[in-house]
């Protein structure tokens, strides 16, 4: 059961948080050039701390974690969200 709450959490909040940027937008109170990159890290940060958690249930991330972050976060630069993801479970998969 509390895994459905807390997926239901998960559900509301993102919801929220994705109509509190369509009404900012709206109104025209969308503030600098930073407000579009905090709104677009947002649900970038809630997914990461999900899979964290579950990544690393004793506190201590694996090294394929440790490098599957590390190419997601190279490959983000210069690619989009999913095939910064992609490639950098590619690269923890590949690991021996």
């Amino acid at each position: 059961m509390s895994v459905v709450l807390f997926v239901a959490g998960l559900a509301v909040t993102t919801y929220l948080l994705r109509l509190a940027g369509v009404s900012a937008a709206a109104s025209g109170r969308v503030g600098g050039p930073g407000f579009g990159a905090a709104a677009a890290a947002l649900p970038v940060a809630l997914l990461a701390a999900v899979v964290i958690v579950q990544a690393a249930p004793g506190g201590t991330p694996s090294v394929r974690l440790a490098v599957a972050a590390a190419v997601a976060g190279l490959c983000a630069r210069r690619t989009g969200f999913l095939p910064a993801v992609l490639l950098g479970t590619l690269a923890g998969a590949l690991l021996p």
